[in-house]
């Protein structure tokens, strides 16, 4: 995951702490995904132009987040990166909100990495794994196809990778064979 600059962790922090006072995590973190699958470049370009004053700027997303149907939270809080020109930050103040979400709700964010699309038994045996060494944690599981790897899988929890795929299985063996010409 990209780092996450300071400002963004605290709009990101902020907006968790007042959805989960209101009792809205969900419908706030829909709302956040939501705004992020519509958020095109060209549409955020053209609200960070400092040409446009605030009040218009918010305006603007006012109009958006009514269109969209959007709580007054969400609304509020997008009338506020707008105002204080932040807007360029929202990618990684969702990464984050969706970040401390699934730390609140006790989710582990699991991606299972292979060169074809796994077979759904697959999967539901590397849940098991890794619900057994994870107890008491709802596991979420990713599936990326990377054909890079050539064959086998990898399997990335945090900062953590087990890496069993052909490819590095093959990078491993060169290694082998250079050292031993050497």
């Amino acid at each position: 995951m990209p780092r996450v600059s300071v400002v963004a962790k605290n709009y990101a922090k902020a907006l968790f702490l007042a959805a989960r006072k209101n009792n809205s995590l969900e419908k706030t973190s829909n709302e956040l995904g939501v705004f992020k699958q519509n958020f095109s470049t060209s549409f955020a370009h053209e609200l960070k132009n400092p040409v446009i004053a605030k009040n218009d700027l918010v305006r603007i997303i006012s109009d958006v987040t009514q269109k969209f149907g959007l709580s007054s939270l969400s609304s509020n809080f997008f009338a506020s990166i707008v105002r204080n020109r932040r807007l360029n930050l929202f990618p990684e103040i969702y990464e984050e909100f969706s970040r401390l979400n699934k730390q609140y709700q006790n989710i582990l964010e699991v991606e299972v990495i292979s060169a074809v699309k796994t077979e759904k038994k697959q999967i539901d045996r590397v849940k098991a794994v890794i619900e057994k060494k994870y107890p008491g944690k709802t596991i979420a599981v990713k599936e990326i196809v990377r054909e890079q790897i050539i064959g086998g899988f990898q399997i990335k929890i945090g900062s953590e990778v087990i890496d069993a795929s052909l490819k590095n299985q093959l990078e491993n063996l060169k290694k082998e064979c250079l050292a031993a010409i050497n």
